[in-house]
């Protein structure tokens, strides 16, 4: 599929954590064209929250796969500010690496993936725990020492019965596939 086409009908982008590190995040930090130019959309999924509710809305989709920047609680600290207008994603894990093989035939740590929950600030009227979003970033071997503003996330919506649109269990193996959200700064 060439850089500017439609995906086919019934099509599902279905990436796995190496993927999405890979060939979407690294390629986005170091200014590298992207496999696809649909699958990934720029979006503030830190600022305002009708943003990305919004092409949810629209797209009438389960699961969006976004680039976005991360915002620092202070200048020169290293704690990221994860609230929102209508309020705030909350860590569910510790961080899970993410290997893959070099030329070498050895396992590197290329990035991490950490899971969150969508709180809703007191007052807006949204269950807890609707959305679901899964955070990738560089690490190891890919991490640029400059400083990286981008992650890539991987929102996803819960069904009626309270799971997630996806399977949950995003363990990554080479022969499955799992459900992630992009963020990019």
């Amino acid at each position: 599929m060439k850089n500017n086409e439609v995906p086919a009908v019934g099509y599902r982008f279905n990436p796995t954590d190496k993927e999405l590190i890979v060939g979407y995040l690294f390629n986005k930090v170091h200014g590298n064209p992207l496999p696809s130019t649909f699958a990934v959309n720029e979006c503030d999924v830190y600022g305002d929250s009708r943003a990305w509710k919004g092409l949810f809305e629209a797209l009438k989709e389960d699961t969006l796969y976004f680039f976005t920047r991360l915002k620092k609680k202070t200048e020169k600290g290293k704690r990221i500010d994860r609230a929102t207008d209508s309020g705030t994603w909350k860590g569910q894990q510790v961080d899970q690496e993410i290997f893959c093989h070099n030329d070498n035939h050895q396992m590197v740590h290329i990035g991490s993936r950490r899971n969150f929950s969508f709180i809703p600030k007191k007052g807006i009227q949204e269950s807890r725990y609707t959305w679901v979003m899964h955070e990738y970033r560089l690490d190891g071997c890919l991490l640029d020492q400059n400083n990286n503003p981008y992650e890539l996330c991987k929102k996803m919506m819960r069904g009626k019965n309270g799971r997630a649109a996806m399977d949950y269990n995003d363990d990554d193996e080479d022969n499955g596939r799992a459900a992630e959200v992009w963020w990019s700064n």
